[in-house]
């Protein structure tokens, strides 16, 4: 594969980064929007960047970022935020988290089967050639 841009991919991710850059400073004090639907979003942000500029098949992106939010849930399990000594509320303990939930794994597996979804059912059917 070689790398292009996609513009559609690109648009999603950049409707999905205003979406959790809100998320982050509107609902920043909590609630099911803070909290569940933003680790679905972050997702699906992640998944949308890649095919953006890469065209990945959507079943082996979509585990893969799976895997890797999952990964970085791990990290948050063993405390590697406050290993690395970073600030409660910096943008490095943001980006990491700080605490370990299933319901975050969840969310995760929810925001993959999403953008999968999406791009099989919608976007991979309305692709020109």
């Amino acid at each position: 594969y070689s790398m292009r841009l996609h513009r559609t991919h690109l648009l999603l991710f950049i409707f999905l980064l205003a979406a959790e850059i809100l998320i982050a400073t509107v609902f920043a004090r909590g609630g099911f929007i803070r909290h569940f639907f933003g680790d679905a979003l972050v997702t699906m942000l992640l998944y949308h960047l890649v095919k953006a500029f890469y065209p990945a098949r959507p079943l082996p992106l979509a585990l893969a970022v799976f895997v890797f939010a999952c990964w970085v849930e791990v990290l948050q399990y063993f405390h590697l935020a406050d290993a690395l000594g970073l600030e409660p509320g910096s943008l490095g303990s943001i980006i990491l988290g700080t605490s370990f939930s299933w319901i975050d794994i969840l969310m995760y597996l929810l925001g993959c089967a999403a953008s999968y979804l999406l791009d099989v059912c919608l976007l991979e059917k309305t692709a020109p050639g």
